[in-house]
């Protein structure tokens, strides 16, 4: 739904909460809720959409805090790289580095954590689908992570 309309719907992410509860019990919660108190502040700084922040509570539910974050983490690099590609497509990439620079010089003078601020017109044609790139990092980490276990287990019983 992210890559489609630019939302991740508040159903979907309740039927995978739900979901969650039900798989791993009340080892679900803790991760979500602070995976969803840490995200947050990304959302209120506007660097990030609130279905993104509850997309990667679930995300840490589900695998537990230390595997979640790693997911996680890789959903990042992905939508990291991602960015640069489009920005240094868009021969956008220094001026959105000098604007981030001053965004951040001015939180450290005011004292104050600032909005991100862009006009709708310039945060729409800079946005990921980051819902699209969490799957993905979560995807490659499940792979990543089982492969390992697989390949350990091979050399135990070689």
């Amino acid at each position: 739904m992210d890559a489609l309309k630019g939302k991740i719907p508040n159903r979907w992410l309740l039927v995978g909460a739900l979901a969650g509860v039900w798989c791993r019990g009340k080892d679900f919660l803790p991760a979500a809720v602070v995976m969803l108190i840490l995200t947050f502040f990304l959302f209120r700084m506007g660097m990030m959409g609130a279905g993104d922040g509850k997309l990667m509570a679930v995300i840490a539910g589900y695998l537990g805090m230390d595997a979640g974050i790693e997911a996680i983490f890789t959903g990042m690099v992905i939508g990291a790289l991602w960015s640069l590609c489009r920005l240094w497509h868009g021969h956008s990439l220094k001026i959105r580095l000098i604007n981030l620079a001053v965004y951040f010089l001015q939180m450290f003078q005011t004292g104050r954590i600032l909005k991100y601020n862009q006009t709708p017109e310039k945060q729409q044609a800079y946005t990921i689908p980051l819902a699209v790139c969490m799957a993905g990092g979560t995807y490659l980490y499940l792979i990543m992570s089982g492969a390992a276990a697989l390949w350990s287990g091979w050399l135990v019983f070689r």
